[in-house]
Order: structure tokens, then C-alpha cells, then sequence
């Protein structure tokens, strides 16, 4: 078994007053056999959350196109990752939105998984091995749907054998703001 250390950045959230002088972020180590709810349960800790929301993960690719969904157990139904594209939206959103320098191959992937999304996965039935984090270009974590803290992963380092007690924050920077923060202040 392997265990993997990811830095999770918390990022900044102006409508909810979250703009920070540093980065925000949480180095955790889980073990390769946990499922990304329980990867969820650690990040929802580790960033002081005390009140439980829907969440999804995005697996990315080196590109940084979106690869397939991860959702919450109460959200998922086994469809389609996100809503299909037609071929005039794609363009006007590669358009619009994808960097000039990004190569035919990768906006040709992006064309194809708009047009034909992948099945959603299951967050509770999905381990962090099954997602194969050394080849992922990086994950995205949205917690709380309707406010939507998001959160930007990326593999640290890789280590043999499985941990030898629960995932742990094993490095952080930043203090994280509070889930409700008062607007009225």
C-alpha cells in the first residue's frame, strides 16, 4: 500500500470576505486505500468547517481540464459528471476562457469530454489509489455548494507503505477563515 501527502490551498472567496495576505493550506497525508469522503473528512477538519455540506471533487489532468466528478453520496446518481456541451458553446468557451497556448491535443481532450462527459463517481466508493494521484494533474474540492469554498490540490510526495494510525495535517500555512463568516461587520 502507499500513503500520499497533498497540499490543499484553501482559495481566496471574495464574496465571503475571504481574501488573504498569504496563501491558506494544509499539507495532509492519507493513506491510498481511504475514499475521497473519508479525504473529505480530513480536509473538512484540518480548514476548522463545523457544519456538514454537499461536496464534489474534480480529478484534472496536466492541462488542468477537468476529468471526472466525485460527488457527495447524497448527490450522486450515476450520471454525468457535469451537463454536455454543445460543439457552439465549446468553442465559444475555449474561445473565451483557454489559454492561446494550450495545445490542439488538449483542447481536442476538452472537446471531447464536454461533449460526452465520463459517469460520475461516487465519493464514498472512489479510494485515492483508484484515482491514481501520481498521474492527476490536480484535484478540485468544492465543500458547501452554496457557498462554495473551494479548494485547489496538488501530490506532494508519495510514500511506501500504508500509515500507521489515522490521515493526519502533517504541515499547514495560514489560518482558516471561519464557514459562517459575519457579513455585517
Amino acid at each position: 500500500m502507499t500513503s500520499y501527502v497533498f497540499r490543499v490551498w484553501l482559495l481566496p472567496h471574495p464574496p465571503l470576505e475571504f481574501e488573504p495576505d498569504e496563501e491558506v493550506w494544509r499539507d495532509i497525508e492519507v493513506d491510498g486505500s481511504q475514499t475521497l469522503d473519508e479525504f473529505h473528512e480530513v480536509i473538512f477538519e484540518a480548514f476548522d468547517r463545523w457544519e456538514a455540506h454537499t461536496y464534489e471533487f474534480l480529478t484534472r489532468d496536466e492541462d488542468g481540464i477537468s476529468t471526472r466528478s466525485y460527488v457527495h453520496p447524497q448527490l450522486y446518481d450515476g450520471g454525468s459528471s457535469w451537463a454536455p456541451m454543445d460543439n457552439d458553446q465549446i468553442e465559444r468557451f475555449i474561445e473565451q476562457a483557454v489559454p492561446e497556448d494550450m495545445s490542439e491535443e488538449a483542447k481536442d481532450r476538452f472537446r471531447d469530454l464536454q461533449s460526452d462527459p465520463p459517469s460520475e463517481g461516487n465519493a464514498t466508493e472512489t479510494t485515492i489509489e483508484e484515482i491514481d494521484p501520481e498521474q492527476l494533474g490536480s484535484l478540485t474540492y468544492v465543500f458547501d455548494m452554496g457557498d462554495s469554498w473551494e479548494h485547489y490540490i496538488e501530490l506532494q510526495e508519495t510514500r511506501s507503505g500504508s500509515l500507521d494510525g489515522d490521515s493526519a495535517v502533517v504541515d499547514k500555512q495560514g489560518t482558516a477563515p471561519p464557514q459562517y463568516p459575519d457579513l455585517d461587520e
